[in-house]
């Protein structure tokens, strides 16, 4: 049997290993918080069937009414368990609030290269399947398929080379539904079809399989034009993803400065004595941004140091910040590759 270190650095596997142990240690830690208090909820979920209607359904199991649209059938229970999920948060406030938005940010600040890797010539694996690693995102958590599956997979399966601009500019705005949608739900009435659709969307596969947009889209040869072009819309899509993403940050340090008197109480309201669902996406914020930095220090640890430098100032839009530095020294390398 061939060794490992015949097709993969020693660095490779390092890191490879390293983010997927993190991968399984966060799905311990996960299950612990979450499969008690979900149970129950996916019991109740489970026996939708059995009713004759929505009002019937809601009045038996006191849960939120959900759209059976957006799960596409399929879907349905994780749906349902998703709208309660959100309910929750959205009634501990500024918890809920808080926690939820820091998965989304540091989702944000690593989505564009996501996508833009998928796409590259040379990728290989699962890497170059998005919508397979957006339905797992929904399955099982960010936090735990990202540092798990995706960043192994990035160092030990990506390519080099321009991807398309068409590409490069839905890196972006393919990500910003999400946004939107965690606004609506946060401001919206939780009685509105409104509120229910959003809550649905967000955790039904519909946003997983937003990628499927990139189907038809044609990697272009590598040349030095093509190279700059593609060079220029994934910076422009990463600071686009950097900007919103600091934006959101800003936004989170003003309600948690006008919410908690001290930082032992933040933490005791997000993760002591925290619920279920705000411990959840307290776990999911932190190692989504840790998955992030693991990916960031295979390439550069100083860009590791710097985007853990960076944070407390741009919040995890500091990832896509050196993410957009990292395309530049990527793009550099390549050229002389090229050259040589």
């Amino acid at each position: 049997m061939p060794s490992l270190t015949k097709y993969f650095t020693p660095r490779q596997l390092l890191f490879a290993t390293f983010s997927f142990v993190v991968g399984v240690w966060t799905f311990i830690k996960v299950n612990e918080i979450s499969g008690p208090a979900f149970e129950p909820i996916i019991e109740k979920c489970l026996s939708f069937s059995s009713f004759e209607s929505m009002d019937a359904f809601v009045e038996e199991t006191q849960l939120h009414e959900y759209n059976t649209f957006v799960g596409l059938k399929l879907f349905d229970l994780l749906v349902c368990l998703i709208t309660q999920f959100l309910l929750e948060l959205r009634n501990t406030y500024p918890a809920g609030l808080l926690t939820w938005s820091g998965v989304v940010l540091s989702a944000f600040g690593v989505a564009p290269t996501l996508l833009v890797e998928s796409r590259r010539k040379g990728a290989k694996g699962l890497l170059i399947y998005p919508i397979v690693y957006g339905v797992l995102f929904q399955l099982f958590g960010v936090s735990v398929i990202f540092p798990l599956l995706w960043v192994p997979s990035y160092i030990l399966g990506k390519g080099n080379g321009p991807v398309s601009v068409y590409c490069a500019k839905a890196a972006f705005w393919l990500n910003l539904p999400t946004v939107v949608l965690t606004t609506i739900v946060f401001v919206a009435h939780t009685d509105s079809y409104l509120w229910t659709l959003c809550a649905g969307i967000l955790g039904g596969p519909m946003l997983a399989l937003s990628s499927i947009a990139l189907w038809s889209d044609v990697t272009p040869d590598s040349s030095p034009k093509e190279n700059e072009i593609s060079l220029k819309y994934i910076k422009r899509s990463m600071h686009l993803c950097s900007f919103v993403g600091s934006m959101g940050w800003f936004f989170c340090l003003s309600v948690a400065y006008s919410h908690y008197s001290s930082i032992s109480s933040f933490w005791d309201d997000v993760w002591v004595n925290a619920n279920s669902s705000v411990a959840f996406m307290t776990i999911d914020t932190c190692f989504l941004y840790v998955g992030a930095v693991i990916m960031i220090a295979y390439e550069s640890i100083p860009k590791a140091l710097k985007s853990l430098a960076l944070l407390p100032i741009l919040g995890p839009a500091s990832a896509s910040v050196v993410l957009a530095e990292l395309e530049v020294y990527r793009y550099d390398s390549f050229a002389e590759k090229k050259e040589g």
